[in-house]
């Protein structure tokens, strides 16, 4: 099977390449800049260009496409949302333009900000409610993967983590980094979710391409908290001092984008797809710290739990 990665560049972009070689698998990657990620090629492209889209599909001729590519920063979308529009629903038209042309099945990245945030955690069968811009644009997107007669997936996840290098930091690693440097932190107190490993979303990406599923899945951590909780967790299982870390309401943080406040996924469903449960906190921490980049780049930590 021929898999092509957009998207390469980033946190779960990288997690799926640099996991290959999986038996059976033949990868590729494709992204703003191209290079290498793992062992895998990347292919530049300007994935909001159908002409450019097209083309490369007809060349690298995938049997599947994980579209991780996306505009993620939902406060930048709320304040560019044509911005949001082109990158986050007009390449998902173009994906599955040329995905339809040459034949190739498709898994569409979402997220839990297609819901409002007073009933969570959410199953598939709730319906969605965007408070953003953000969400409104992924919700949209999921309709056209799953109406467009291609072979669509749809995987929504939330608060992904993991240490990968060349990447943003994400919710684990920017509170990690602070909390060993000693700084103040503050930290939304009203927030919930379920954080996702991202090696395990990953994994249940792959496994879903392989197995060719289609339809409406959801794919978050076994461990269900606020935002501060989370921190204050990372700070325990390092031996770090959380001391400094102060709370606040999300309504004192004056972000652009309103927020789900009481979000999280339910994964009953992928769970019993693939045939296993995606880690805990705890689990997805200890597996990071194992990891020789991460042990490299956080060497300085008192105790890294491994």
């Amino acid at each position: 099977m021929r898999l092509l990665v957009t998207g390469a560049h980033g946190l779960l972009g990288r997690a799926l390449l640099q996991a290959a070689p999986t038996e059976g698998m033949e990868y590729a990657g494709c992204g703003r800049q191209g290079g290498i990620v793992g062992q895998v090629p990347c292919h530049a492209i300007d994935l909001t260009d159908k002409d450019a889209v097209m083309a490369l599909w007809r060349r690298l001729r995938p049997d599947r496409v994980i579209h991780t590519a996306a505009v993620t920063n939902v406060d930048q979308c709320e304040t560019e949302p044509e911005l949001a529009r082109r990158v986050n629903l007009e390449a998902v038209e173009n994906v599955v333009a040329a995905c339809v042309e040459i034949g190739a099945g498709m898994a569409q990245l979402s997220t839990d900000y297609v819901f409002d945030g007073q009933a969570g955690p959410y199953s598939e069968q709730d319906a969605p409610q965007p408070l953003s811009v953000y969400g409104r644009m992924k919700l949209a997107s999921e309709a056209i993967v799953l109406g467009a007669g291609v072979d669509g997936l749809v995987v929504r996840t939330l608060w992904l983590y993991g240490h990968l290098r060349c990447v943003r930091p994400n919710l684990v690693t920017w509170p990690l980094a602070a909390l060993a440097r000693g700084e103040d932190m503050r930290i939304v107190s009203d927030q919930w979710g379920n954080p996702t490993y991202v090696h395990d979303l990953a994994r249940a990406l792959v496994q879903l391409s392989r197995q060719g599923v289609g339809g409406l899945f959801h794919m978050g951590g076994a461990t269900f908290l606020t935002r501060d909780e989370l921190v204050r967790q990372v700070a325990a299982h390092f031996h770090l001092d959380a001391s400094a870390v102060a709370t606040m309401t999300t309504a004192s943080a004056g972000q652009a984008a309103p927020r789900p406040l009481r979000s999280g996924l339910r994964t009953d469903n992928i769970e019993a797809q693939l045939g296993w449960a995606p880690a805990s906190l705890q689990e997805g921490l200890e597996r990071m710290a194992a990891e020789p980049d991460f042990r490299e780049d956080f060497s300085g930590l008192p105790d890294i739990n491994v």
